[in-house]
């Protein structure tokens, strides 16, 4: 899917959210069809490239640019695409996106780009569409009551999802630094009814609670400690980096992925720490993609200890986008832009 030779369709945030690029179920959709063809091998997805300067410094001091390419051969179609976003911590405190981008679209048979468009919107929602999908085979469905620690855009997201999965799911304790958390609690009770309770450590939320979900900006250093989390039954997502102590993985009787060879290669996880630590061994950790689509076994047991956390993988991003784009295309939405006028350069 094109547009005219020469042009490209831009697709700013707010056009992006109308042509639901914020619908968390509609893209948890888009993310099961891509798990599904991934399997089938008909994912073709670079190690996503992630550069900061100085190198060895931590993300979270200097921040970071991700670029994150894929191609997916769905039917008789290609559906190309690059996200590259860049996401700095330090300004949330001025008043702008911890993380900002843009994703491109690629026509499948010139190769030429054809829709540029913002990346932050569908960035967080395919986010918490993981979650959405997770949830649904690893949290027992009558869970009431989730500890949030974290109280960003992603948090949101990772809320609207849970909520759609997990059905007996009443209440929330959130914790973050400074007003956020009461800002997060007050905004998200409106949005989904669900009881959410501000509390003033991590400890406090985490405390008692089978099911746990890390998502905080600074996130080089674990923010939930091993000996919060309870013995039996419990479920911890931790959708950043190294937000959980890598010594409660020794004792989950499931680690999962979205795709290990990507945490694997981008090393800033928990799992990823727990396994060249030696903690655990590194056939433990398994992927997403199976359980999803029915090759594996979701929770076995009430009693079952599981952890998942997932890196983001690229043709979530870029399968979102095109339904984006192709929306957008049928409502005339967005703005050509002309990148080339004559031949001269070809």
């Amino acid at each position: 899917m094109s547009t005219r030779g020469g042009e490209v369709l831009f697709l700013s945030l707010e056009d992006v959210v109308q042509c639901g690029g914020a619908d968390v179920a509609r893209a948890s959709e888009d993310v099961q069809r891509g798990f599904a063809l991934l399997l089938e091998g008909r994912v073709a997805q670079p190690a996503k490239i992630s550069m900061r300067s100085p190198p060895s410094a931590p993300e979270p001091e200097v921040g970071y640019i991700n670029f994150m390419p894929s191609l997916v051969s769905a039917g008789d179609e290609e559906i190309l695409g690059c996200k590259s976003i860049g996401a700095m911590p330090a300004n949330v405190a001025l008043g702008l996106p911890r993380a900002a981008g843009l994703i491109t679209l690629f026509d499948a048979r010139t190769k030429l780009p054809c829709c540029i468009m913002d990346a932050q919107v569908i960035s967080a929602t395919r986010t918490g569409a993981v979650s959405l999908l997770a949830a649904r085979e690893l949290v027992p469905p009558d869970t009431q009551e989730v500890a949030l620690i974290g109280a960003g855009v992603n948090m949101r997201t990772q809320l609207l999802g849970l909520q759609r999965a997990v059905p007996g799911l009443r209440r929330a304790r959130v914790h973050a630094e400074g007003p956020s958390r009461d800002r997060f609690a007050e905004e998200m009770s409106r949005r989904t009814e669900l009881e959410i309770r501000p509390v003033a450590t991590a400890e406090e939320a985490v405390r008692g609670c089978s099911f746990v979900v890390t998502c905080v900006s600074r996130d080089d250093r674990p923010v939930v400690q091993d000996r919060w989390i309870g013995e039996r039954g419990v479920t911890v997502f931790s959708i950043g980096g190294f937000e959980v102590e890598a010594s409660l993985l020794t004792r989950m009787d499931r680690i999962i992925a979205d795709r290990w060879a990507d945490v694997k290669s981008r090393n800033i996880q928990t799992h990823a720490f727990a396994v060249a630590w030696g903690l655990i061994a590194e056939g433990r950790v398994e992927d997403l993609g199976p359980i999803l689509t029915g090759r594996r076994a979701g929770r076995t047991s009430r009693d079952e200890r599981i952890f998942f956390s997932p890196v983001g993988l690229a043709f979530e991003d870029i399968l979102v986008a095109d339904r984006v784009f192709r929306e957008a295309l049928r409502r005339g939405i967005g703005q050509p832009l002309r990148l080339w006028s004559s031949s001269t350069w070809i």
